[in-house]
């Protein structure tokens, strides 16, 4: 697998909240190959930002965004322990394409967070 095709952020619709699910509308990071949404999967596996950042570092859990960063006005973390198969219809737009490093951070807490 390839962990930097089709990265970017989102803004999805993650109504209606449950338990630890957010809600609300957020930036997301689409982690899923653009390949699955081109064949016609209705889905798109994504981890959530949240700008309530931690001051310590959280790495397996957490990597850090800074702001302006695919347009976000705020820094933020990806929420790598909360993984989410999202459908296609709630996502509004695109915010840009996360740079390089950032790319590898996200894929190397995936990996340690998943245990691959």
């Amino acid at each position: 697998m390839k962990w930097t095709v089709g990265v970017h952020d989102s803004l999805v619709d993650l109504e209606p909240r449950v338990g630890i699910k957010h809600g609300k509308q957020r930036p997301c990071l689409a982690i899923q190959p653009s390949e699955f949404g081109e064949a016609g999967l209705e889905s798109t596996v994504v981890l959530p930002l949240t700008t309530k950042v931690s001051r310590a570092d959280a790495f397996p859990l957490r990597v850090q965004i800074p702001a302006e960063t695919c347009g976000l006005e705020r820094d933020s973390d990806v929420l790598v322990g909360q993984i989410l198969a999202w459908d296609n219809s709630l996502f509004h737009w695109e915010l840009g394409i996360l740079p390089d490093g950032l790319i590898e951070q996200v894929a190397a807490a995936l990996k340690d967070f998943l245990d691959i």
